[in-house]
């Protein structure tokens, strides 16, 4: 594994699954609301952080990695697709040295949750679950070349105590055809890589 990526094929041999690094100057409040959303038909949006502790699954990102995302992403009545994103990960099994990406959102649906493996108490939802994705426009980590495309699940389980927590997958790595076959198949997260728990905020409608 190089720094945090965790390389499986998935799509169709299609696409390479990565986790990266980076660590604190992004802001974890989600960008957008239905306020400024009129006319969209889904819209999701979130600012948070996880960490994925150095054993989860055994192990096998090769240490704990810290991750930071802002997003937003639209889809209007006639398919089209709009949005910005930026990720931050930082992986403290290697040199722990932070790594940003930015880019934008050129794939977005919506699907319904079924119990996922990793948090069985949280009850199945309808229309709660991003799978987005788009371009890498601008990054600091030498091995990612821009214009490589990046994908994540955002899943929103509600707001208020008594709900489950917000979930997200770390991004996948691939060419654009990878990009959107992640985002037309309503395959949920690996259990083996995922989702993670987040401190912070997703909305999806």
């Amino acid at each position: 594994m190089n720094k945090a990526r965790c390389a499986w094929a998935g799509l169709a041999a299609l696409a390479v699954f990565g986790c990266s690094d980076d660590s604190a100057t992004l802001t974890t409040q989600p960008s957008e609301g239905p306020s400024q959303l009129v006319g969209f038909t889904h819209w999701a949006s979130g600012g948070y952080h996880f960490l994925i502790p150095a054993d989860f699954n055994g192990g096998i990102f090769g240490g704990a990695v810290d991750n930071r995302l802002t997003f937003n992403a639209r889809r209007d009545a006639e398919g089209n697709v709009s949005g910005s994103w930026n990720y931050e990960q930082t992986d403290f099994g290697t040199a722990g040295i932070p790594y940003t990406y930015k880019g934008s959102v050129t794939c977005f649906k919506v699907y319904d949750t079924p119990v996922l493996q990793r948090f069985p108490d949280v009850p199945p939802m309808i229309g709660n679950r991003a799978k987005w994705g788009g371009p890498i426009e601008a990054t600091t980590d030498p091995t990612v070349p821009v214009g490589t495309f990046a994908w994540f699940q955002s899943i929103d389980n509600g707001e208020g105590a008594n709900e489950g927590p917000d979930v997200s997958t770390i991004f996948g790595l691939g060419d654009e055809t990878a990009n959107e076959a992640f985002c037309n198949v309503a395959n949920v997260p690996n259990p083996n890589f995922g989702p993670h728990a987040v401190e912070g905020n997703i909305q999806v409608r």
